[in-house]
């Protein structure tokens, strides 16, 4: 019943990742990244889950240099958390990655030196799709969220 597809159209990108985060306050509740994201997705690859013609969740990567990609932002609505489509998604843009020639995937999340309970799934599904913590920076979103490093090699 979920199909995944590659998009190419900005504008779609953007329609659908301000949709998506919208409903994800607990997340995405800052307006301010959610307008930097909607711009944002448009030069990333860009993948989305549909159950049947409706958009349910986003992956977008992007190029960090050529041995490196980066989950720009991801978004799966919460009536559809924990069925394995962000498994899903994952796996297909980490298949194109590898024909790509990249070697790692990074992500930047809330670390766990915050105390935000929807952060800690975040981190715990990264952890079950192969990505270990890196580093905890406090210099890149501010003393009050620090910013975990995660990595996968591919």
């Amino acid at each position: 019943m979920i199909k995944i597809k590659n998009i190419l159209d900005n504008e779609q990108k953007s329609d659908i990742t301000n949709c998506i985060l919208r409903e994800l306050p607990e997340w995405f509740g800052i307006e301010e990244s959610i307008i930097e994201y909607v711009d944002g997705v448009k030069n990333t690859d860009f993948y989305v889950a549909y159950y049947y013609n409706i958009p349910v969740g986003f992956l977008s990567m992007k190029a960090n240099n050529k041995y490196t990609s980066e989950i720009y932002v991801i978004g799966i609505l919460k009536k559809y958390h924990n069925k394995g489509i962000g498994k899903k998604m994952l796996e297909i843009a980490q298949k194109e990655l590898i024909e790509n020639r990249i070697k790692f995937i990074m992500v930047k999340t809330l670390g766990s030196s915050h105390s935000d309970k929807h952060y800690k799934k975040t981190r715990k599904f990264y952890k079950s799709v192969g990505f270990y913590p890196l580093e905890e920076i406090k210099e890149i979103w501010g003393e009050e969220n620090p910013c975990l490093i995660m990595v996968k090699k591919l």
